[in-house]
């Protein structure tokens, strides 16, 4: 990965905006909030900043490549740990581990202050920090003294022990050029902590759309979701706890790790997978004065036999399901590879009330439907709402105006999703939608996962028009029912 991050994103809805440089570099881009100065590792007081608040001074900015942010090579950088009592007549220490300047890489020095929770020692406290000459690496470590009673102790006071995982996580790292600049960022931190009352713990993440990591309240939803929006992040999942940054001192760099890489379970077959095959169509859908909308972002076509297991004749809706839930991979919003047959089986006997208590399920050639698909997506997506749309015949497609207009509102959105159909013993993937709304005339991009083949044939898919544009009264059923499983991105947040 580049050192370099570029925003793409439309910036004029997110105005206003804050850019912070240091040494004629942009290091950061956020919203113009006070929240910013306490998730960034730097100080924005010892950055240049630049405000932008209209659409003239963002396309001037534009222009002169300040929405190019690159990651700085800080002279010290400090991991903080936090184990602090509120309590300002209590005795607290600042621990500090670190390298003298000019001193060998291993060649490390520790150094303590106490300090109670009052502006003076906080200040003087501040100031011992910025006498210390280090560089490089360092590890900061703040705790209060424990309370003793004088009441007479008969059993266990208490225990040392060490965390486990991300048991009571409360960290931050500090970037900076001095000692000063680190002591800013611990003196707003211990002012935040004793004087502001805001004592939610921390955890690091480095969101790889940033050229640097933040510092989140990850355990209040409220806050993290400001926190989210004020630094520019995309719609989805990049502020949990599990997914905090663990690689110190280790590295420290910009991390190597693609945005857009999609979760695998490594076997051969998955590299044969064909993504946004509906890209290779030589023809398109012409309705006169039609709009046209197509899904949103990538997918992968999953069909019979793509994995190599045999679900002819009956595993349609399982590669339906697996081509949508493949979508949301792509746009970052799971983490877990694509699911088996199988293994959707197994969710479905522990989720579905159908199929509780029926272990015969589970290696069955039995069908599923949309309900079943969305159980599936909202195991892997919780709170992701879905509707089931019911037709009662495959021509309502061409003929009902309220069913066409779902699904163009569905696919007119910024992100759009693949969609789900079943019925008449069949299941499709549907990936958009040429329609007239005033003339009911429509056509729709199917992905059919009855293609049959352990390794996708492009040419063949295309040929034989296992993707492409049909006509709803040639290609489905009307004398059938059939339902729309239509994940609702719209009212979804996975932050």
């Amino acid at each position: 990965m580049s050192d370099e991050v570029q925003f793409f994103l439309s910036l004029k809805d997110e105005l206003p905006l804050l850019i912070l440089r240091k040494s004629g570099q942009t290091i950061a881009v956020t919203r113009d909030e006070p929240s910013v100065g306490s998730i960034l590792p730097f100080s924005p007081r010892v950055c240049d900043l630049v405000r932008v608040s209209d659409e003239d001074v963002l396309r001037k900015t534009y222009e002169d490549g300040y929405f190019t942010a690159v990651a700085r090579d800080w002279r010290i950088k400090a991991k903080v740990n936090v184990s602090l009592d509120p309590i300002e007549e209590r005795t607290h220490w600042l621990l500090f581990l670190g390298r003298n300047k000019g001193t060998a890489e291993k060649s490390k020095t520790t150094v303590a202050k106490s300090f109670k929770g009052t502006e003076k020692d906080l200040r003087e406290v501040v100031n011992w920090l910025k006498s210390l000459s280090v560089e490089g690496y360092c590890e900061v470590y703040l705790a209060s003294e424990p309370s003793i009673s004088d009441l007479r102790v008969t059993g266990e006071v208490g225990r040392l022990c060490l965390c486990r995982g991300d048991e009571r996580v409360n960290e931050q790292v500090f970037f900076g050029d001095s000692m000063d600049e680190i002591a800013i960022c611990l003196e707003e931190l211990l002012s935040v902590f004793f004087f502001d009352c805001v004592r939610e713990a921390k955890a690091v993440f480095w969101p790889p759309s940033l050229a640097h990591p933040l510092n989140i309240h990850y355990g209040a939803r409220e806050m993290r979701v400001a926190e989210h929006n004020a630094a520019l992040l995309p719609m989805r999942p990049l502020l949990h706890l599990g997914q905090r940054y663990k690689e110190w001192p280790m590295t420290i760099n910009l991390p190597t790790v693609l945005a857009a890489s999609v979760p695998r379970t490594g076997q051969s077959w998955e590299k044969n997978l064909i993504c946004n095959i509906h890209a290779h169509l030589s023809t398109n859908s012409f309705i006169n004065g039609g709009e046209k909308s197509v899904v949103s972002g990538a997918y992968d076509y999953y069909h019979y036999r793509v994995d190599g297991f045999k679900d002819d004749g009956w595993g349609c809706a399982y590669r339906s399901l697996q081509t949508i839930l493949s979508w949301f991979q792509h746009e970052g919003y799971m983490n877990e590879p694509i699911p088996d047959i199988c293994a959707i089986q197994n969710i479905l006997y522990a989720k579905d009330p159908d199929k509780m208590n029926r272990k015969e399920f589970i290696g069955s050639k039995e069908w599923i439907g949309s309900f079943e698909v969305m159980i599936v997506i909202q195991h892997f997506l919780p709170g992701m709402d879905c509707m089931i749309r019911r037709m009662e015949s495959g021509s309502d497609l061409e003929t009902d105006p309220s069913v066409q207009q779902t699904l163009v509102n569905h696919f007119r959105q910024k992100r759009a999703c693949p969609v789900m159909i079943g019925g008449s013993s069949y299941a499709h993937t549907i990936l958009g939608v040429d329609a007239n709304l005033a003339t009911m005339e429509a056509r729709y991009l199917v992905a059919d996962p009855h293609y049959s083949s352990g390794e996708t044939s492009l040419k063949t898919v295309v040929k034989k028009g296992y993707v492409g544009w049909k006509e709803a009264g040639k290609f489905f059923e009307s004398n059938s029912w059939y339902n729309l499983c239509i994940p609702q991105l719209a009212t979804y947040d996975p932050r």
